[in-house]
């Protein structure tokens, strides 16, 4: 009988043990794969294929865990990086739906009962998230919406480390409003615990600080000529802040340059500031996407000689000088036609 009870025990415990490193090793898959392809594109076509390809096996993946493993806990993760997936599709392929079916996923997991605080917060972060990435509107209307959305998350999560992530990144919102940033900074900094959060902080702030004053930089250039922005005085500057070695930015920089071709460019100087630390990834991405600016390059990546004191902490980055020299936004990526313009009337 002793037996027979000993072997009954077995059958239902080994099932259970075999489950749970199975559960374990799927969701090892997931997280591997959190890691991105690692791969790195040489062009926006093919940046594109890749990123397709892999969010097919992410998304197998998750389908495969939730399918498998229906009670596990870490479902409800799962849940978010599946919603993560669409918005991330949607935005690639220009797929309004498929952003907003991911918001409204993401919100239905917001009001799950019977889940941690953790986790609730975990859903919250990533609409939020979503919303600021993804908001359409005037940009008084968007600042307003992120500004809001940060606040609260930082209110109802208050020990959540996340809260002054979300209000760094209202901060990116408020260019035009130095004020506002400022608070959301100086909030951020009274939250934050991480090294990595209050350096970026800093950064943030070095930045705001020179909004509105006259850029002072002299840096050599890879043509062989050395670039003093004080003798640039009388012309509008466009500094890029970019890197071919940024898949985000290979797949950017075509639809910058096709606007820049379009743009009235006299008396408008640019010039490119590499945060490469491979030469050859510089020379030949500006030779396929046919670059010919002024660019700097120092091999020292985000510890570059021109960009680091400027508190630059994120590409790609586009800022324009009036032609007083004077830094009039921190960030002109998606509106630099607009700011050329205006200061082109400008006497």
């Amino acid at each position: 009988m002793r037996r027979l009870a000993c072997l009954i025990a077995l059958a239902i415990a080994v099932p259970f043990s075999l489950a749970r490193a199975g559960a374990d090793e799927d969701w090892a898959v997931v997280v591997k794969l959190d890691e991105g392809p690692g791969v790195t594109p040489s062009s926006r076509e093919e940046a594109l294929r890749i990123a397709r390809g892999h969010f097919a096996k992410h998304r197998a993946a998750l389908q495969k865990f939730i399918r498998e493993h229906p009670s596990d806990p870490r479902v409800f993760d799962a849940k978010i990086r599946l919603a993560g997936i669409d918005a991330a599709e949607g935005k690639m392929d220009s797929q309004p739906a498929k952003v907003q079916s991911a918001l409204q996923q993401l919100f239905a997991l917001e009001k799950s009962k019977d889940v941690p605080t953790q986790k609730l917060a975990d859903a919250s972060f990533h609409r939020i998230s979503l919303q600021m990435q993804t908001f359409e509107g005037r940009d008084e209307e968007l600042r307003e919406a992120v500004v809001t959305a940060a606040r609260n998350f930082a209110a109802r999560f208050p020990t959540d480390k996340r809260s002054p992530r979300l209000l760094v990144e209202a901060a990116t919102q408020c260019d035009n409003r130095p004020d506002l940033m400022r608070d959301l900074l100086v909030q951020a900094r009274s939250l934050s615990r991480e090294p990595a959060l209050n350096a970026r902080i800093d950064d943030d702030m070095r930045r705001l600080n020179t909004l509105g004053k006259p850029l002072e930089s002299s840096f050599s250039t890879i043509q062989g000529n050395t670039i003093d922005l004080t003798r640039l005085r009388g012309k509008i500057v466009v500094l890029v802040f970019w890197a071919a070695e940024s898949p985000h930015c290979i797949m950017w920089m075509q639809s910058f340059l096709d606007a820049l071709r379009k743009t009235p460019m006299n008396n408008v100087v640019v010039i490119g500031i590499s945060l490469d630390e491979n030469r050859k990834s510089l020379d030949e991405a500006m030779k396929a996407f046919g670059i010919d600016w002024p660019t700097h390059f120092d091999g020292k990546g985000w510890e570059n000689a021109v960009a680091r004191p400027l508190g630059i902490n994120a590409i790609p980055t586009v800022w324009v000088l009036d032609k007083k020299g004077v830094l009039r936004t921190l960030n002109a990526r998606d509106n630099f036609q607009t700011w050329i313009r205006k200061l082109q009337l400008e006497r």
